[in-house]
């Protein structure tokens, strides 16, 4: 059995690989004598680079390939010139696709890499596209447009090769007009089977008469915690107890006013340590989880920023630099006492090893959709009107509440497990 895993990103992005190293679990497990492979958004033109974006799943039994269409970007350099090279790249892909996919003896001189991850697609027995957050579009123009169309296109390949193709484990949305989410549906239609992380993608889904082929499974990088190393150790000070925070460099589309947002969501994060580390001496110790950047922006820019005006305030901070696997992360989270988390995935495996979560929702409708399987909607708060007193009041309660929240998310964690274990990809 050959099996393809589409819609690889960066290793820089721990969400991202998580998710990623769940399915390979959840396949290597379930069908263990298959060939694995696995799609690339990054394209192979620089070994280097591609190789960096893969560092962590290439250690593992599977091979990684660039995918169809992958980003035309080649710079983090936003620019008139690197927007129209990225436009010309994804020009010549597309026609070396449809070239690859319709007259096949011309696309296998013609067609480049296009050619090579079509035929890719037509080898595999199962095409399996993995879960995250990446069917969407956030604003109705040429950009935002081109992103969802090139996003879909591995789907609507493999419909065309009459291949099984399932959706493991997504969220789809949000989509900026009736008009996107109509495009986004009709290439779903081409699915075998489509596993959604929460009730407001299925809701979409019977929304459009999908729900058929849909059920809905827990975020797949619960699945880890049934493959975690507990004999990870993790270089922090023994004798201290940590509050874990994951933080967002992000843009606030939806506030009237972007800059003033960006700054109050700093400025309440750092009377929040404030108050964590004075109150039950807590050390405050920043975990980066998306190092990649966009555009020239990480997430290590607002942290940064953070612990200077945390230093000015006489808070002495830890920032764990190291470049982690994900295993090493969920043994990272294990050690604190709880964590503040604007990442979702730092929340899902922060969960996964029973460390109270306090989650900050900023993007669309998955954090709280998975927050609420969870049983921890109560204390979600939103990026875009976060307020200092909200996530002290939260800290108190989680500090107060440790023990009851810690066995709520076991519970609710091996759940997940179970559910897992009852999945079989190969049935509709």
């Amino acid at each position: 059995m050959k099996i393809l895993i589409t819609h690889g990103y960066s290793d820089s992005n721990k969400g991202d690989l998580a998710i990623t190293l769940a399915c390979y679990e959840f396949v290597r497990e379930k069908y263990p004598h298959a060939t694995i492979m696995l799609h690339s958004t990054f394209r192979n033109t620089d070994k280097a680079e591609f190789e960096f974006h893969n560092r962590f799943m290439s250690k593992y039994h599977i091979e990684i390939k660039q995918g169809l269409l992958p980003t035309p970007y080649s710079s983090d350099n936003k620019s008139k010139f690197n927007d129209l090279l990225a436009a010309y790249r994804l020009i010549k892909e597309t026609i070396q696709l449809k070239l690859s996919l319709h007259i096949p003896s011309l696309g296998s001189l013609l067609g480049g890499d296009q050619y090579k991850a079509l035929r890719d697609i037509k080898s595999a027995d199962l095409v399996l596209i993995k879960g995250g957050q990446f069917i969407y579009n956030e604003k109705e123009d040429l950009r935002g447009n081109l992103f969802l169309w090139r996003t879909l296109q591995p789907i609507k390949a493999a419909f065309k090769l009459k291949k099984r193709i399932v959706v493991f484990s997504q969220s789809f949305g949000g989509f900026a007009s009736e008009k996107s989410e109509k495009v986004a549906a009709n290439y779903l239609a081409y699915c075998s089977k489509i596993y959604v992380r929460e009730k407001v993608s299925y809701n979409f889904l019977k929304k459009h008469h999908l729900e058929n082929i849909a059920e809905v499974i827990p975020d797949l990088a619960f699945y880890l915690k049934k493959k975690a190393d507990n004999n990870i150790s993790i270089s922090l000070t023994a004798n201290e107890k940590y509050l874990g925070i994951t933080m967002v460099n992000w843009h606030f589309p939806e506030s009237s006013n972007p800059k003033e947002a960006k700054i109050n969501y700093i400025n309440s994060m750092v009377k929040a340590c404030i108050h964590a580390n004075k109150t039950y001496g807590l050390k405050i110790l920043f975990i980066p989880q998306v190092t990649v950047r966009h555009h020239g922006k990480s997430d290590n820019d607002i942290i940064i920023e953070t612990r200077e005006k945390l230093k000015l305030n006489g808070i002495d901070t830890q920032f764990y630099e190291k470049d982690l696997s994900v295993y090493e992360m969920m043994a990272l989270y294990k050690r604190c006492e709880l964590l503040i988390g604007t990442r979702l995935h730092s929340c899902i495996l922060a969960a996964t090893v029973s460390t109270p979560i306090l989650p900050i929702r900023y993007q669309g409708f998955k954090t709280q959709g998975i927050v609420k399987e969870l049983e921890q909607e109560n204390l979600l708060l939103d990026i875009h009107r976060i307020t200092a007193e909200d996530l002290i009041e939260n800290i108190n309660y989680i500090i107060k509440n440790q023990a009851n929240i810690k066995k709520q998310l076991t519970t609710q964690t091996n759940k997940f497990i179970e559910d897992f274990d009852e999945i079989d990809l190969n049935e509709d």
